[in-house]
């Protein structure tokens, strides 16, 4: 008898479906157990199980099929006797050079899925940067998908399923509830890291920014410059997750500071995609009339508008209103080093995302781990003093 002891246990999966294919225990276009009912069977992770299937599959031994399984389509051919013997004779010259077949190495490595929002700006790009360091490239295949919005992401999600894609990292779309496509793959355990956002009752692994510090990273900063009269502006909503917590933080901040309760102006869903002077009588009502001195960004994109905005109705910034914001964003005539931000350790936070994707696909780790990152504030030239 072989000794099996120190053989990768990925290979004694695949020699047992064999031996039970030549036994007849399993048959041509029987059914095998699933990777899942594998996993258990062997106590190994899913990793190992689609190593054994994909070398199967790449022997022509089964077909896999999305959402449906693994089937046997041939038995395994009878080991040849005396092979030497019976080859032809070499005549080029290259025999042991040439590849014993036509399957590409790439076919055997396990796949990921890193989905996102947008990929377009650099904190997301930091994230993603992040998310690639934890999977060397000779060990993994990933994939980069840009979600734009709710539907997009949950598309995703099931083509990720249907195609076997073994684990995701997924920096989901801000939006109060999550999808069935999340609540599906929750209940089967898949291997799911959230990235940058934690959904309420949602059991499984994330990633985040601690967004109540943010928030009162920003207040503080803002009222230790004498600004009393602060507007925080979101593309979302309140009831989002990261726009909720770092409200919170803001607010309850404000309330430590014992700040009036009309000294912190919200205003929710401002749309980016609209011409400038759609918002001109309202930044003008904020600054003249309610005598507001600084303004706080949630997302880049707000920040950038805003900024092109003031530009465009010579209000100075931060001469005439002060201007800070979420991660590192960029206007036409500014660089990433001009507006005071929040930084979010965009890249560790990738990175940290990564490492548990990838413990859970190696180690078959199962547990649920929730890490949070702490921010840390960056002043630069957009946050001044307050003109009194």
């Amino acid at each position: 008898m072989a000794n099996t002891a120190n053989k990768p246990m990925y290979q004694k999966i695949k020699e047992d479906i064999l031996r039970q294919l030549k036994t007849s225990l399993l048959l041509p276009g029987d059914r095998l157990p699933t990777e899942h009912q594998l996993m258990e069977q062997y106590q190994v992770s899913r990793i190992t199980v689609s190593k054994a299937l994909g070398e199967l599959k790449s022997e022509g031994v089964i077909e896999r099929y999305p959402n449906r399984g693994s089937f046997v389509s041939r038995l395994p051919e009878t080991q040849k006797q005396d092979t030497d013997l019976n080859q032809p004779e070499d005549k080029t010259g290259l025999h042991g050079l040439l590849p014993e077949s036509k399957t590409n190495a790439y076919d055997l490595l396990p796949e990921i899925a890193c989905i996102l929002p947008t990929v377009t700006d650099m904190f997301s790009l930091a994230m993603v940067n992040g998310v690639l360091s934890a999977f060397p490239i000779n060990e993994y295949i990933c994939h980069i998908f840009q979600s734009r919005n709710p539907q997009i992401e949950n598309y995703l999600l099931k083509r990720c399923l249907e195609t076997n894609i073994s684990g995701i990292v997924l920096f989901p779309q801000d939006q109060p509830f999550f999808s069935d496509e999340l609540l599906f793959m929750n209940l089967r355990k898949y291997p799911l890291v959230l990235l940058d956002r934690h959904l309420p009752r949602l059991n499984t692994s994330y990633v985040i920014a601690d967004n109540r510090m943010a928030g009162e990273l920003c207040l503080r900063h803002l009222y230790e410059l004498g600004h009393r009269r602060i507007a925080f502006i979101t593309t979302s909503h309140r009831d989002t997750f990261s726009i909720h917590y770092r409200l919170e933080g803001i607010e309850d901040t404000a309330q430590k500071l014992d700040m009036p309760g009309d000294s912190l102006r919200v205003l929710e869903g401002w749309d980016v995609r609209k011409e400038h002077r759609h918002y001109q009588e309202m930044l003008l009502k904020l600054v003249n009339e309610d005598r507001v001195t600084a303004f706080i960004t949630a997302e880049n994109a707000a920040c950038t508008y805003l900024y092109n905005l003031c530009t465009a109705m010579k209000l100075d910034v931060p001469g005439t209103v002060s201007l800070m914001t979420f991660d590192t964003p960029a206007a036409e005539d500014r660089t990433p080093d001009f507006f005071t931000h929040i930084n979010q350790s965009e890249f560790t936070m990738g990175r940290e995302a990564g490492t548990l994707l990838r413990r859970r696909l190696e180690q078959n780790d199962i547990n649920i781990y929730r890490k949070v990152i702490t921010p840390s504030l960056e002043v630069r030239q957009s946050t001044a003093f307050a003109v009194s």
